[in-house]
């Protein structure tokens, strides 16, 4: 059964299902589901956890073989199975068999990234999604992450000014990590309402950017959010080389996708492994750059890519240069 995370209280509420597939790629929002898990086990006494990390080289005899033995005290337990790439080394079988034969003694909690399309086709998937509860956590859209930083203040006891929260979303971005460690930051103040300036004061910017937030940022046309972005990938030390990869793979993404419209444009996204949620920054760009504008983009990149292997240019500049291209601002002509 697929549910929500404003859907996991109410869910455990009504009782623990046999096994939890928890997926996603926020590390904090995944925490904390597990977390709630942990707490309805244990109200529900099941004290015990077992944990076992799928790595390269996991015996999953050693998962089946604790699976099925018996607890000399007859005490429940947890058995949390952490897969970091999202796919069993031995096809889900183990996986498949414990919950087609679930030991009543045991909770199977089961820990992924993201699940792409062609996992949730496989058979132990369907197995686990049919026998207990799947909870896909999504990362926290740009939009609702004010009103995700106003609950986190109001939990920690604290009311916060229009300006306050604007500010801390703005020097918290992309970081849900840093956000909960300035909010205790806040709480140890003492005030009971936070305003801008004291923000300011108190905390520094930790936005957590990535190259395709970065890529994103070009598709949208966002230009000043985009150097913001790309300054901050060079002060955390991001190799260009890993920068350029993910503007370059959006830029032969577009031209793939360019002279389609319609129906084939759907049929583009999808041969292109592009999802519905990913598709706004795409059609956003198909609209304001031409495919001559994409080559010359591409043409762009092939310099910077020239610059890191040694030619003598500054991969910097001219990443900020493929920046504004993507962005549909003109560069002079030499």
């Amino acid at each position: 059964m697929k549910i929500r995370q404003d859907q996991l209280t109410a869910t455990l509420q009504k009782g623990l299902a046999p096994c939890y597939l928890v997926s996603g790629d926020e590390p904090l929002l995944v925490m904390e589901a597990c977390d709630q898990i942990r707490m309805a086990a244990r109200k529900a006494g099941i004290e015990d956890r077992e944990l076992f990390h799928s790595e390269a080289g996991f015996d999953w005899n050693n998962l089946r073989e604790e699976a099925n033995a018996m607890s000399l005290f007859a005490s429940r337990r947890i058995l949390e199975v952490r897969i970091p790439n999202g796919k069993p080394s031995d096809k889900g079988n183990t996986l498949q068999e414990l919950v087609k034969h679930p030991n009543p003694d045991n909770l199977l909690l089961i820990i992924c990234p993201r699940i792409d399309a062609a996992t949730q086709r496989t058979a132990w998937f369907k197995a686990v999604d049919k026998a207990g509860v799947f909870l896909p956590v999504w990362p926290i859209e740009r939009n609702q992450y004010p009103g995700w930083l106003k609950r986190r203040l109001q939990i920690a006891g604290l009311q916060a000014e229009p300006a306050a929260i604007a500010a801390l979303a703005h020097q918290t971005e992309g970081n849900l990590l840093a956000a909960v460690q300035e909010v205790e930051k806040l709480r140890l103040l003492g005030a009971s309402t936070i305003t801008e300036e004291m923000i300011n004061d108190a905390i520094g910017d930790s936005s957590r950017f990535d190259a395709f937030s970065l890529a994103d940022a070009c598709l949208l046309g966002k230009q000043a959010e985009a150097s913001r972005i790309l300054s901050h990938l060079r002060g955390e030390g991001i190799e260009p080389i890993m920068i350029l990869g993910a503007l370059t793979r959006k830029i032969r993404q577009l031209i793939s996708l360019s002279n389609t419209s319609g129906q084939q444009l759907s049929e583009a996204f999808k041969k292109n492994n592009i999802w519905p949620k990913q598709q706004p920054p795409y059609k956003k760009a198909l609209q304001q750059l031409s495919i001559h504008d994409l080559h010359s983009a591409l043409r762009k990149a092939t310099d910077v890519d020239n610059a890191v292997k040694g030619s003598g240019d500054d991969p910097w500049l001219l990443l900020s240069e493929l920046t504004l291209l993507l962005t549909n601002v003109k560069l002079p002509t030499s």
